[in-house]
C-alpha cells in the first residue's frame, strides 16, 4: 500500500510535468506564429500565400514542438531559472527558423544559354504560318472574342518589334535568378539544367536586324527572356510567333555559369 506521502509527489509531478508541456506548447505556438504571420508580410510582400506559413505551419509545428520539449524539461530536476533559460532559447530559436523561410526566395529572371546559331530567317517569313496557327487557335476557343485587328497589327510589330528568328544548338543552359534575401539581395546565382531542345527557334533582338549578324556555327552567351502580353492574340510579336525572346548576356554571366 503505497504512503499518501508518495502519492501526493506523484500528483505534483505529474502536475508538473502537465504544466510545462502546456506552457512550452503555448509560448513555441505563439512565437511561431506571429513569427509566421508577421514576417512573411514585413520581408516578402508580394508573396500571396505569405502569412499562411504562421497559420498552417509554424504555428501549429512551433505548438506540437513546445508540448514535446516541455514534456521533457518537466520530467527533469531543473531550476526555475535553468527552464526558463531553456524556453528563451528553443523561443529563440522558433522565431529565427520562421522568419528564415519568411525572407524571399530567389526570383527567376531568365534563362542563361551558351549555343551557337544553326539557322536564321526573318519574322515575315513565319506571317502565313502563325496567322494560321492562331486562326486555329481562335476557332476552338468559343467563349472570348479575339483582339480587334490582331491581324493587319502583324505588320505594325513587324516595323516596331524587330528582331529575327534564329535556330540554335544549345550547349549548356541554366536557371537564372536572383536572390531577394536581406543578406544576398540582388546577386545571382544559376541553377544547371539539361539542355531539352538541340534545334529550338527564338526571336533574337538587340544584335541586329538581319541575319548576317547570327552566322551559322557563331557561339555565344544568351539570356532566353521575355514579357507575356496581356493582350489576345499578343500584341508582342514574340509571343505571337509563340518564341521566347533572346539577347545577349553580359560577359560576367559565362562565370555563373561555369559555377
Amino acid at each position: 500500500m503505497r504512503s499518501p506521502m508518495k502519492n501526493e509527489a506523484e500528483k505534483t509531478g505529474l502536475s508538473r510535468v502537465a504544466a510545462s508541456t502546456g506552457a512550452w506548447a503555448l509560448v513555441l505556438g505563439v512565437v511561431g506564429f506571429a513569427c509566421g504571420f508577421f514576417g512573411p508580410i514585413a520581408l516578402s510582400p508580394d508573396a500571396n500565400q505569405g502569412p499562411l506559413l504562421g497559420i498552417f505551419i509554424s504555428g501549429p509545428g512551433g505548438a506540437l514542438l513546445g508540448a514535446i520539449l516541455g514534456f521533457v524539461v518537466g520530467c527533469l530536476p531543473l531550476s526555475r531559472r535553468t527552464t526558463v533559460t531553456c524556453l528563451i532559447v528553443a523561443a529563440t530559436a522558433v522565431a529565427l527558423v520562421t522568419l528564415y523561410f519568411s525572407t524571399p526566395s530567389p526570383q527567376f529572371r531568365a534563362t542563361l544559354l551558351e549555343a551557337e546559331f544553326r539557322g536564321c530567317e526573318m519574322p515575315e517569313a513565319l506571317r502565313d504560318k502563325t496567322l494560321a496557327d492562331w486562326d486555329a487557335r481562335i476557332a476552338k476557343v468559343t467563349w472570348a472574342k479575339p483582339r480587334a485587328g490582331w491581324k493587319e497589327d502583324f505588320e505594325r510589330m513587324l516595323k516596331e518589334q524587330q528582331g529575327v528568328v534564329v535556330t540554335l544548338n544549345v550547349l549548356q543552359a541554366g536557371r537564372l535568378y536572383e536572390n531577394r534575401k536581406p543578406w544576398n539581395k540582388g546577386t545571382l546565382l544559376v541553377k544547371p539544367s539539361q539542355p531539352q531542345d538541340s534545334n529550338k527557334q527564338y526571336f533574337a533582338v538587340r544584335w541586329g536586324t538581319s541575319c548576317d549578324s547570327y552566322p551559322d556555327g557563331k557561339r555565344a552567351l544568351m539570356v532566353a527572356t521575355g514579357e507575356t502580353s496581356k493582350q489576345w492574340p499578343p500584341e508582342i510579336l514574340a509571343n505571337l510567333l509563340d518564341l521566347p525572346t533572346l539577347e545577349p548576356a553580359p560577359p560576367e554571366y559565362r562565370s555563373l555559369l561555369a559555377k
